[in-house]
């Protein structure tokens, strides 16, 4: 959890604390108080970045249509790859036994084994599919070490929901054709997109099940929560949702962005931070191959405040310090001396596909820049992210002007 040592929340909690009723969220002091055995670790965001990354290059090897929804959720199409993966529907994988949950639904869940009377073998038209879900988990396991929950559907909702039905460590296939009967078999606090806010206008019709919503007329829906968001939620509850993911070549946006434990006013720390963020954001940029040509910046202020502002480059670009050099611009120009700063982060809009370089006859700069990045990648990408570092992001590693400036009041005390 953030800020072991005081305040903050849990972040993420095993299964066997979630058995004691803790859960990401909560606050510390409330973990503590209800589980005071349990070992409360700090975050390792490098570790978790640098293990993400290689099981996506992991999967990288499976399908050439990936999509990294979060750090540890992905997505890959196997369409088109059945005379790849075809013939695994006669090898020992896809004999394995599942159990069924519904017709056309099967799950396995690894190190708990099905009892005779349940197992089934899967049908011929989900073997293939099968086969190679149960070899990704192994692939991943031989790579990391890490084991993962699997699911397999027509889209890439019903996929999601499949992934959270056996966890953790196993594997669900929906059949094609039982997507909604499938989603019925859950509850609506499972089903991405419906929040607590719409499950708690669905309590005051009365409804509390899948099944029961499905009964609304879309009419009812898009005049409650709107034409777009109506229509949304009545193909949700059937399981209806985008086979693809989302094409590489159409992208939207790339940001990172973070939250300081304490409001800052202390201009170079932000500047650094804003520096350190903007190298991530390259390196994500280089890996996907994009590259984009409007610099975002958005500040939050300690009173709540967000303002954020925007400027494009004369080309696109995925250098740091080309990136970076308008960013620093962007931050001064809502830089406020009488509010501290809770947030910052930088983003770039209007990406494409990066094209070949052109190496500069007379300017060196951007050639050298083009090399330190790359160079910085792949060290970083074999030792970890912070194996290096530069420029204003060294100031990091120092306390902020305002926390050394304050006297050292326990010290006084005891004097």
């Amino acid at each position: 959890g953030g800020g072991v040592g005081g305040r903050g929340v849990v972040a993420s909690a095993s299964y066997e604390a979630r058995a004691r009723g803790l859960h990401a969220g909560m606050p510390l002091h409330e973990a503590r108080d209800l589980c005071p055995e349990a070992a409360y670790l700090p975050g390792r965001h490098e570790e978790y970045n640098r293990f993400g990354e290689r099981v996506y290059d992991a999967l990288a090897e499976v399908s050439p249509a990936l999509e990294q929804t979060s750090l540890d959720e992905i997505c890959l199409s196997l369409k088109g790859c059945k005379r790849l993966y075809g013939v695994w529907s006669a090898r020992p994988l896809a004999r394995l036994p599942f159990r069924r949950a519904a017709a056309g639904v099967y799950y396995r869940a690894e190190g708990r084994a099905a009892p005779p009377r349940r197992r089934v073998l899967l049908p011929q038209e989900c073997r293939w599919v099968g086969a190679v879900a149960l070899w990704v988990k192994r692939l991943v396991r031989a790579r990391t070490g890490l084991t993962v929950s699997v699911g397999v559907g027509t889209n890439k909702l019903v996929a999601k929901v499949a992934s959270d039905f056996t966890r953790p460590d196993g594997l669900t296939v929906v059949g094609e054709g039982r997507e909604a009967q499938f989603m019925a078999m859950r509850s609506l606090a499972d089903i991405p997109g419906i929040g607590r806010v719409t499950r708690e206008k669905f309590e005051r019709w009365n409804v509390r099940t899948v099944q029961q919503a499905r009964r609304l007329p879309v009419g009812l829906l898009e005049d409650a929560f709107g034409a777009h968001r109506g229509r949304a939620l009545h193909e949700l509850l059937r399981g209806v949702g985008s086979v693809e993911p989302q094409s590489p070549d159409r992208p939207g946006s790339l940001s990172r962005e973070t939250t300081f434990w304490r409001a800052s006013a202390d201009r170079e720390f932000v500047e650094g931070m804003l520096f350190y963020l903007t190298e991530r954001l390259g390196r994500a940029l280089r890996r996907e191959g994009l590259e984009g040509r409007t610099v975002q910046v958005k500040v939050r202020y300690g009173d709540g405040l967000t303002v954020q502002r925007s400027r494009s480059l004369a080309e696109p670009t995925d250098g740091d310090e080309a990136v970076f050099a308008v960013a620093r611009r962007l931050l001064e120009a809502q830089w406020r001396r009488s509010r501290r700063v809770r947030l910052v982060g930088v983003g770039l809009t209007d990406l494409r596909r990066a094209r070949a370089f052109q190496q500069r006859l007379f300017d060196d700069r951007a050639n050298r820049g083009r090399r330190i990045d790359r160079c910085l990648d792949r060290l970083r990408e074999r030792f970890g992210f912070d194996v290096v570092q530069r420029g204003p992001a060294i100031r990091l590693a120092q306390e902020p002007t305002e926390s050394r400036n304050l006297p050292n009041v326990s010290a006084m005390l005891r004097r």
